[in-house]
């Protein structure tokens, strides 16, 4: 925070401006700026959003019936569509972030994050396959969606909780 702004206090935690101390950028300002595009963090809420999407609307169709059921079987197909691009682009785009955020991307929650990406891509491969296949108003196919979106959804979700607990770190230089 500029110290311009700072107060009596931290507006954040409360501390006595007498704990503050002056932040000094340990990053080159050409590292500084290509991680300031956050082009991971924003490339990853596609496939987050649209696995949650995908798994919540298939279970709505399978409780659906008629015209709603082909609506939001439409919408689950669509989105099933996409999936494994847009999980493809948050993996390429994370592991531009772990090169120029860590200088390599072998580190131990980096090759965690590799790995469930690696199956999140699977799962959604499996779930654009069906999609593709079968149309998706009946029940059949939905199952199977349904069925492939809840590992892929822990899958994502244990990217998301790898991915805040190093989301301020950085290689100094």
């Amino acid at each position: 925070m500029d110290k311009s702004k700072l107060k009596d206090n931290c507006p954040a935690c409360g501390v006595s401006a007498k704990m503050f101390e002056p932040y000094v950028e340990k990053i080159s300002p050409k590292r500084k700026r290509i991680l300031s595009l956050d082009l991971h963090p924003i490339a990853v809420h596609f496939p987050q959003a649209f696995i949650i999407s995908i798994f919540v609307l298939s279970l709505v169709t399978l409780a659906a019936h008629g015209t709603f059921q082909a609506t939001v079987g439409s919408a689950v197909g669509v989105l099933g569509s996409a999936l494994p691009f847009v999980v493809i682009g948050a993996l390429l785009t994370g592991l531009i972030d772990g090169k120029v955020r860590f200088r390599r991307v072998t580190t131990p929650i980096l090759k965690q994050k590799i790995i469930f990406a690696a199956l999140f891509f699977l799962f959604s491969c499996g779930i654009f396959t069906v999609v593709l296949s079968r149309p998706m108003a009946s029940s059949g196919p939905m199952i199977f969606v349904t069925l492939l979106s809840l590992p892929a959804l822990v899958c994502a979700s244990f990217l998301g909780s790898l991915g805040s607990s190093i989301l301020n770190s950085k290689f100094p230089g």
